[in-house]
């Protein structure tokens, strides 16, 4: 799989109508249309980056474990990304975030597009997935107060057979403990789920390329 090539068939993929709400349904934790209505909610803004780059003659992307602490997304697996900061568009948040959180320099990211928008509801968070890419495979540098592990993956891995599974898990919700039978993408063993999952299956049905 040659690395410029498939960098190019995604850019000419984004030129297409994205998958948008049909390819997140299929990996929400929850099917309430409701929860789309975020608008009036005010939300805060984000930005993430799913970074693709060359290795062993291979594509990956990286995944960031984060630490344990108290909040919502405490020890989740997730992109690079966070709060969109006064003055700075939300371009410039994604790639801002991923040097802060895994030491990328920002000039050697380079932007493909943008995918649609996913809204968080524990968090009222509404984030931008960005899509990019680097010429080599980054020096990682992990943030150590935010990252726990950064993972590696092999973008064949989205395209395996058996890529989405499901588990249950509990939540809570409105005080009381909910179990729910959610949807999952299986990468390197790790369970990758929520807007995370959201975000990279829609992805993979946009981009249609052989690997």
């Amino acid at each position: 799989m040659d690395f410029k090539s498939t960098i190019l068939e995604i850019f000419e993929s984004f030129n297409k109508p994205l998958p948008g709400y049909q390819a997140h349904v299929e990996l929400a934790p929850y099917r309430n249309k409701s929860e789309l209505n975020f608008k009036e909610k005010n939300p805060k803004i984000a930005s993430t980056l799913l970074l693709l780059y060359p290795k062993d003659y291979e594509i990956f992307f990286c995944l960031i474990e984060r630490q344990e602490y108290e909040g919502t997304h405490s020890n989740q697996i997730s992109f690079p990304g966070g709060k969109n900061e006064s003055g700075e568009t939300i371009k410039q948040t994604a790639i801002r975030e991923t040097h802060e959180e895994v030491g990328v320099e920002t000039l050697s990211v380079n932007i493909i597009g943008e995918l649609t928008q996913v809204y968080i509801p524990p968090s009222n968070y509404l984030i931008h997935p960005f899509v990019g890419y680097c010429d080599f495979a980054p020096n990682f540098k992990p943030n150590s107060r935010e990252v726990k592990n950064i993972i590696e993956v092999n973008i064949k891995e989205l395209y395996k057979k058996e890529v989405v599974k499901r588990k249950k898990m509990t939540f809570k919700k409105n005080g009381n403990n909910t179990n729910y039978d959610v949807p999952f993408l299986d990468l390197n063993n790790k369970v990758v789920w929520g807007a995370t999952s959201v975000i990279l299956n829609e992805f993979r049905k946009l981009i249609d390329i052989q690997v």
